[in-house]
């Protein structure tokens, strides 16, 4: 059994202004596992984002770095896994918390949904300004996917884009099963809806809205449906859409239908995994797309 040295993947914690609050996040980076480069020490004496910059300056990082959404009342946690991967095969990453989330680090409340876009943007922005990544891809989970596409067609300093369980018209999904539920029927309701897991989400989504600082979630979920239905703007920037075949709050043939309303360079994946794991499960379908796609 071949057994990885990971020693070389280094992790720092990082900040900047976004919408009004702090955002806080950490960067996953690689160094040569066999001695520091000229600098390393100073970089170590300083402030945490001062360091990252100093490291960016003094060692030959990879020329993309994927910054990472992630979900509705999540942190950044929930995309850890597949952050620290990309760092082991050679790749930047940036998991940062979205303001208003109290299981993150970010301080701030998310004063109005649309807030998650600038959120996204300004990583963007720390990627390229302060860490000197040549190229970035926006990638984000469920809630975190509709804000990466709402940041991606505004701006094109994003190079490529990865969309994880999300859907378009989530909202309208919702409500139309939760108004079928009401009036006592089991039958009649839209394939669509259906696959979308309307009425799952509903509550999935309520049940969780204490741990957010912000907007109702029936507001974000609206907000993330307006980025979601710019999807064929993203082109001609290559785009990855994925999956989970067990997820079920977005099923794979919701996920399948934004998948088809986006416009080539596109991929589609389905990965093992339920709604919750599937950031974690992506992460060999991430490498080799992002490989294929030369970044």
């Amino acid at each position: 059994m071949r057994i990885r040295d990971l020693s070389h993947v280094r992790i720092d914690r990082i900040e900047f202004p976004s919408a009004g609050g702090v955002m806080r996040g950490l960067h996953y980076y690689t160094r040569p596992a066999v001695g520091e480069p000229a600098g390393a020490a100073a970089a170590a004496s300083v402030p945490a984002t001062s360091a990252v910059q100093a490291a960016a300056s003094a060692v030959d990082q990879p020329p993309a770095c994927i910054v990472l959404c992630h979900g509705y009342s999540a942190s950044k946690h929930n995309v850890d896994s597949l952050a620290f991967h990309l760092a082991v095969d050679g790749y930047q990453a940036v998991a940062f918390d979205f303001l208003g989330h109290k299981l993150g680090a970010s301080s701030g409340a998310l004063r109005q949904a649309e807030d998650l876009i600038t959120n996204a943007l300004d990583a963007v922005a720390f990627a390229r300004e302060r860490l000197l990544a040549s190229r970035v891809v926006l990638a984000g989970h469920s809630m975190g996917a509709g804000a990466a596409i709402g940041a991606t067609v505004q701006t094109q300093q994003v190079d490529g884009l990865v969309a994880m369980c999300t859907a378009l018209n989530r909202s309208a999904a919702a409500k139309r099963a939760a108004e079928h539920a009401g009036a006592g029927g089991g039958e009649g309701i839209g394939e669509h809806d259906a696959a979308a897991g309307g009425g799952t989400l509903q509550s999935g989504l309520r049940n969780r809205q204490a741990y957010v600082d912000g907007p109702s979630a029936g507001q974000i979920t609206a907000a993330m449906d307006r980025c979601s239905a710019r999807i064929a703007e993203v082109a001609p920037r290559p785009l990855l859409v994925i999956g989970a075949k067990r997820d079920a709050l977005v099923a794979p043939s919701a996920v399948e239908q934004l998948f088809l309303a986006a416009r080539e360079p596109k991929t589609f994946e389905l990965v093992d995994a339920t709604h919750t794991d599937c950031a974690e499960r992506a992460r060999f379908v991430v490498v080799r797309w992002l490989r294929a796609r030369g970044f």
